[in-house]
């Protein structure tokens, strides 16, 4: 239940950041579907990638420690809106970084190369690694 409540709370960050504003979408994991055909606004989304899981400790109930990071991407149709989308990628990864999410702690974002095109979007990215002590 821990790595879903992790989950469950970073969407809701993001939702909260980024769902009733005019000037960008959300996509994020168990959200509604992002029509990418639709429109032009970039989108916004976070993906959770688990690099590892190892046990923590050696008592008869050790915590386990989940290491990864979480996968920040500002869509944009065809290379336009660079500058905002830079700006909207450096806004969701002050949301996320440095900060206590449901028992996981991430740290500095570590900004990636953009995506190539695909299907006319480039991808502007960040990965916010992060570490999680649970049962």
């Amino acid at each position: 239940m821990p790595r879903l409540q992790f989950r469950d709370k970073v969407a809701e960050i993001l939702r909260d950041a980024f769902g009733n504003r005019p000037d960008c979408r959300i996509a994020y994991e168990n959200g509604p579907l992002t029509d990418m055909d639709g429109s032009t606004l970039p989108v916004v989304s976070c993906e959770i990638v688990y690099t590892t899981s190892e046990q923590a400790e050696l008592a008869a109930l050790p915590l386990l420690k989940d290491e990864g990071s979480l996968l920040i991407t500002v869509l944009v149709k065809g290379m336009s809106g660079s500058r905002h989308a830079y700006m909207l990628r450096d806004e969701a990864a002050t949301l996320l970084q440095r900060k206590d999410i449901e028992g996981a702690t991430t740290s500095v974002a570590r900004m990636l190369p953009n995506s190539n095109l695909v299907k006319g979007w480039v991808g502007y990215r960040a990965a916010i690694p992060f570490s999680h002590y649970h049962r």
